[in-house]
């Protein structure tokens, strides 16, 4: 049961460090919270997807480290705060999570407006849950797809992450495996 939650906590939550494989080099993620003029040669295409792996490199080390606070470089503080919050849970839980991306892939992009973007990615991770003081790994979960869906605005010549929603077809099947008989009743 622990493992379903902290699993579907984490998918809300939104996932880290990235790998994906192209044929052209990108300038490096850090850059991808600068203002959008000092890039103007960089597609918005690029620039929405560098911001998209930038949070998940930031999300993973600030699961690590316990500090949410350098996601603001390129989420609003709201969303920041969500994962600051998701981080917290654990934390009273003494867990702490360790993640890794592994693959990221681009399965969607559009932008509605001039100021707003929606990516959609399938994602695989690798995450553990670790005891806090001890560093003993609890639960390990490896090749965990999730398909993500991050809502970005332009807010100051930057783009920034306004909101993630975060689903996996495993956890799904899971929850529906676990769920009870007809008259039965219980959590699934």
């Amino acid at each position: 049961m622990l493992k379903r939650v902290l699993a579907l906590v984490l998918m809300l939550a939104a996932l880290c460090g990235c790998s994906e494989k192209e044929s052209k080099p990108r300038p490096s993620p850090s850059q991808a919270g600068a203002p959008l003029p000092s890039q103007p040669h960089l597609p918005r295409e690029e620039l929405v997807k560098m911001v998209v792996e930038r949070y998940n490199e930031l999300l993973a080390a600030g699961y690590r480290t316990l500090n949410m606070n350098p996601l603001q470089e390129v989420a609003t503080p709201a969303q920041a705060e969500k994962a600051y919050t998701h981080m917290a849970a654990l934390g009273e839980g003494t867990v702490r999570m360790v993640s890794q991306l592994k693959k990221i892939d681009y399965v969607q992009l559009r932008f509605p407006g001039d100021e707003k973007a929606e990516v959609k990615t399938r994602e695989l991770w690798d995450f553990a849950y670790t005891d806090i003081k001890t560093g003993k790994k609890n639960e390990e979960e490896k090749d965990f797809p999730y398909d993500v869906t991050y809502t970005l605005e332009k807010k100051d010549g930057r783009w920034l992450i306004t909101d993630i929603v975060a689903s996996s077809e495993r956890d799904a099947r899971q929850n529906m495996k676990n769920k009870p008989a007809a008259g039965q009743g219980g959590r699934p």
